[in-house]
């Protein structure tokens, strides 16, 4: 399917006049189309502008996208993977080149489309704060290693406006009568309402950890998580808990899971992943088109 969807990315990119070059390497775009511009240059050595105006409104069509003077990638998407989707459009923006997603239907384009408008990236946004996607990479933590949680229900990422309350995960000595120290710690309240909404970690409606909000993910304290793993000089995957002591020794990280203890996705903000707007620098063709 990917190959058909290239495939008529590239004839739409050369119906608009652009010159498309093709890459096999995977770290670039398959397909990258060169408005005739910026790939003869104008006599006086310039080029097209290659910042677009932000858009408000509806995102370009594909005739505008590839009309606005700029390399434009063709990226084939047989499906709306909020990871794979943002963090193709994140590498293209990064480099200058805006993107134009090849997808096989409508229902496909829709979604991409809901995907990519305001607020974008995002699951779901309300009074309260945003519902994010889980990403690829996970939680480095201050003092080295990783976050873990228990195994379960599907993890969510949102913010919130809401006082802290304690945590629905508790050190194994706490649960069993330890002092007041044992349970997991929460960051301080915030003194006022204007202030960045707190990020939460829950599963099945149980929060698991909190953080002051999406800055703290550059590198939480270990005391934010219930659990942290790490690999020992041993090649083992040790798994502590909130406080450094340790909990279990497993051979992976598959062992681990089926130990009980699952690796903490990090969520896809997207002010952290782009570093400016995104608003006309995509669009979406739809491969019946």
């Amino acid at each position: 399917m990917s190959d058909a969807l290239l495939s008529a990315g590239i004839d739409r990119c050369r119906e608009a006049g652009t010159t498309v070059s093709r890459s096999t390497d995977a770290t670039e775009p398959p397909a990258i189309a060169t408005p005739p511009a910026a790939a003869g240059g104008p006599p006086d050595g310039g080029g097209a502008s290659t910042t677009p105006p932000d858009r408000t409104t509806d995102p370009p069509t594909p005739g505008e996208l590839l009309a606005a003077g700029r390399p434009v990638a063709v990226e084939p998407l047989p499906d709306s993977d909020p990871t794979v989707t943002l963090s193709r459009l994140w590498n293209n923006r990064t480099n200058g080149r805006a993107t134009l997603f090849v997808v096989p239907t409508e229902g496909v384009a829709a979604a991409v489309e809901r995907l990519l408008s305001p607020p974008v990236g995002v699951r779901e946004a309300d009074d309260d704060g945003r519902r994010f996607y889980a990403g690829p990479d996970r939680i480095r933590l201050e003092e080295g290693g990783y976050a873990a949680v228990p195994t379960g229900p599907e993890l969510e990422w949102r913010e919130t406006r809401t006082p802290p309350e304690p945590t629905g995960i508790r050190s194994v000595e706490a649960d069993e009568g330890g002092s007041p120290s044992d349970a997991l710690p929460a960051p301080a309240a915030k003194e006022s309402e204007d202030q960045a909404p707190w990020l939460e970690l829950r599963a099945d409606g149980t929060v698991l950890a909190r953080l002051a909000g999406v800055d703290e993910l550059a590198c939480p304290p270990r005391a934010r998580f219930p659990y942290t793993y790490h690999r020992d000089r041993d090649k083992q995957i040790r798994v502590c808990d909130f406080a450094g002591r340790p909990v279990q020794r497993y051979p992976g990280i598959a062992a681990m899971r089926r130990g009980g203890f699952r690796p903490v996705p990090a969520p896809l903000v997207p002010e952290r992943l782009f570093d400016g707007p995104t608003a006309g620098w995509w669009a979406v063709l739809s491969g019946g088109e």
